[in-house]
């Protein structure tokens, strides 16, 4: 079967919103956001990659990013009695959260329940339902960084849940997600390797076989960086290392790092590490920094 690639649409400025569904009817479907579907009416079957189980009212399940998954309601599939399916969705962006998240400890407990979802998490509870719902709508109502707050809380949560079952046996692969994944993989070794070069969006796009803008939007949505970004990064950790390691003068190491220009390289190491090179070179050197 066909999975259908959905984009979902934020209000702007924002990177997590809360749908609400009064009938399930989307086909089998996958989508660069987490979700977690909170079943509110009905009964019916739920489809993870090739895994299926039973949903009802009152169910929630958490699915990652890129999984193809459908819901199938029974009211649909002939059953007499059956009520239609309802549910509400919250999705969010993987950007929201640290690469390292496993390596943080204050993060460790979500990083486990976000790569649990890749197998689609069931939460069958009732009281938690309810909790997490509560969680939902002040999430819904709030504004700014306190969107976030209540989205790590509410994470927090279902993280330290006992009540929960996976409902795929593994991790499920979406091709094309390990496709857009290598993608991003080409280009940044790429940058890794020529960081030095004068580069050009084109040049890095031909690399990727991927039109300029369209590697731009793929690239921020799966790291949660521009290119350039990604590039000044690489350019300043190796523009640290040269100061720490050589005696190359602050212009030399510039050149050496791709920056053409040096007051340009000087703002960008200064933006990045809060030092200037200078400031960089003495503080490593005597261990202040």
């Amino acid at each position: 079967m066909k999975v259908v690639q959905r984009k979902i649409i934020h209000d702007a400025g924002q990177s997590l919103s809360l749908a609400h569904f009064p009938h399930l009817s989307y086909p089998l479907h996958c989508h660069e956001e987490y979700e977690l579907v909170i079943v509110t009416a009905g009964t019916g079957r739920e489809y993870i990659g090739h895994a299926v189980e039973n949903y009802r009212a009152g169910d929630m399940t958490l699915i990652g990013p890129d999984i193809p998954h459908l819901h199938l309601c029974d009211s649909l599939t002939g059953k007499n009695g059956s009520e239609e399916s309802a549910c509400e969705i919250l999705y969010f962006s993987p950007s929201l959260f640290p690469d390292n998240m496993d390596g943080i400890a204050e993060y460790r407990a979500i990083a486990a329940v976000l790569e649990k979802s890749r197998r689609g998490v069931r939460y069958s509870d009732p009281a938690l339902t309810r909790q997490i719902r509560k969680q939902v709508q002040r999430l819904d109502k709030g504004q700014g960084i306190g969107r976030i707050r209540w989205l790590l809380a509410l994470l927090d949560t279902l993280a330290r849940s006992q009540e929960t079952s996976l409902i795929a046996s593994g991790p499920v692969r979406n091709g094309t997600a390990l496709r857009r994944q290598e993608t991003v993989d080409t280009v940044c070794r790429y940058l890794r390797e020529h960081f030095r070069e004068n580069l050009c969006l084109q040049a890095i796009a031909r690399e990727a076989c991927m039109n300029p803008s369209a590697l731009c939007r793929h690239f921020r949505q799966r790291t949660g960086k521009t290119l350039f970004a990604f590039l000044a990064g690489i350019r300043i950790e190796n523009a640290c290392r040269l100061l720490l390691e050589t005696r190359l003068s602050i212009s030399a190491i510039a050149w050496e790092t791709g920056f053409a220009n040096l007051s340009h390289f000087n703002r960008q190491f200064k933006s990045l590490t809060g030092q200037t090179p200078g400031e960089y070179r003495k503080n490593i050197r005597s261990g202040v920094g």
